[in-house]
Order: C-alpha cells, then structure tokens, then sequence
C-alpha cells in the first residue's frame, strides 16, 4: 500500500469512528456511555488548552482536575491583563482546534506522525507530573499517555496514522461538537458552578458572550478546515509523485 493509500484509509477510519461516537449516543441514549472516553479526552484538551494558554501568555498552569461525569477544571494565574485572561479563557475553544490542525499535518507522514504522538505523549507525562491533582485525573491521564506512547513507540504505520487522524478529528471536534457549551452562560463541574469560558470573556473584552461562542466557532471551523485540506492537499501531490515514479 503506498504512503497515500495508508494515510488516505487512516483519515476515513478516523471520520467514520469519530461520526460514531457522535451519532450513536444521540441515537440511542443507553449507550450513552461508549462516548464517555471521548468526551474524557475532549475535556482534557479543553483544560490543558485553557493551561497552556496562561503559560504562553506569561502566566502560570497551577493545576488540573478531572471528574469522572466527564467535566474538568483547569487552575490559572494571569498577568494583569483582561487581553491575556481573555486569551486563557479562548484556550480551552480555539487551542485544541489548533492542534487538531497540526495533527493533521503531521498525519500526512508516518515518521512525522510518530514524532508527534512522541511529543503529545511527553506533554501528557509533563501534565501527569507537574499539573493533574485528584486521584481520577491522575489515572485517566496515564491510561492517554501509556496509550499514546505505545502507539508512537510500538504501532505499525497504518495504526500510528489513524490514531493520529482520530486525535486531529477530535480536537478539532471539541469546540464544534459542543456548540452548546459556547453559547451557554455558565457551566457546571465537578468543582460546581461557575461562569462559561465565552462568559468571562464578554465579562473581559465586552459584547454578548454569544457573539464571542459563534466567533470561536467559525475560528474552529476554519481551523479544521484548513488542516483537512492541508492533508488532502498532500495526499493528492503524494499520488501525482507516486504516479510519475511508476511511469517511464
């Protein structure tokens, strides 16, 4: 199988699994909980995007915290700025979609897909060490990393590919799928109630915490977008190559 055959069959086997897990817990409610590792991973990179976010913005990551219902919280320090605590509050929409991208990109070459998985999992043993704090958080962050660790370490080329579309899928889908979170008011947790992320920042930078959901939405969709054709893009030059090396 050529290397745009295998990257081709990775990216619809990741779409068709991904649409799954979306549709069948809509469909059918009693299964409900095949969904709950997706919506376990989707609320990790939701905080670790709103973590990060304060580190790049001269802030500091103080800790994370997942709850078993699936929700979580990440605990930031922000320099005196609402820009800056506005972009933190972002994080948690727009950086997983941007990452999701860069997976995407990365998916286009087996070794690049490696190397990637390789560095998400060091990221996710960083966050195990220096961030997470409850006992739950702690044991499902260590299930990604064993799991993603051994995939890059030890998975053939057509499984690293597709798990690393299935995660460029995901992160792109963790804003996009929970449309309703963006548009929502306030958000409740296992550390209980507390402002939505578009809230704080329309309470920051001003204007209807909706406009700021449907912005970061289209900033979202963008995003994938633009990775999907990226990977396509590649795909398709990867097969004209492939093509022009068979015939004389």
């Amino acid at each position: 199988m050529s290397a745009a055959s295998r990257a081709r069959h990775a990216l619809v086997w990741a779409v068709a699994v991904s649409v799954l897990l979306l549709l069948v817990p809509r469909g059918f409610p009693a299964l409900a909980w095949v969904a709950w590792p997706q919506i376990l991973a989707d609320t990790l990179l939701h905080e670790l995007g709103h973590g990060l976010t304060a580190l790049v913005t001269g802030g500091s990551f103080e800790s994370l915290k997942l709850y078993l219902d699936g929700s979580g919280v990440a605990y930031t320090r922000s320099v005196d700025s609402d820009w800056a605590k506005a972009a933190i509050a972002a994080g948690g929409l727009f950086g997983p979609p941007l990452a999701g991208a860069v997976l995407f990109v990365a998916a286009c070459d087996a070794r690049l897909a490696r190397v990637a998985l390789g560095l998400l999992s060091l990221l996710l043993v960083l966050t195990l060490l220096l961030w997470v704090r409850n006992a739950f958080g702690w044991l499902w962050v260590a299930l990604c990393a064993a799991l993603t660790t051994g995939v890059a370490w030890r998975g053939s080329v057509i499984v690293t590919q597709t798990f690393t579309c299935f995660l460029a899928v995901q992160a792109c889908l963790v804003s996009l799928a929970r449309s309703d979170y963006l548009f929502a008011r306030s958000a409740i947790t296992g550390a209980g109630e507390m402002a939505s992320d578009t809230a704080q920042i329309a309470a920051l930078l001003g204007g209807p915490h909706w406009f700021w959901g449907g912005l970061l939405w289209l900033l979202s969709l963008a995003t994938m977008l633009a990775g999907g054709v990226f990977f396509l893009r590649a795909l398709r030059e990867e097969s004209v190559l492939a093509t022009e090396r068979i015939d004389p």
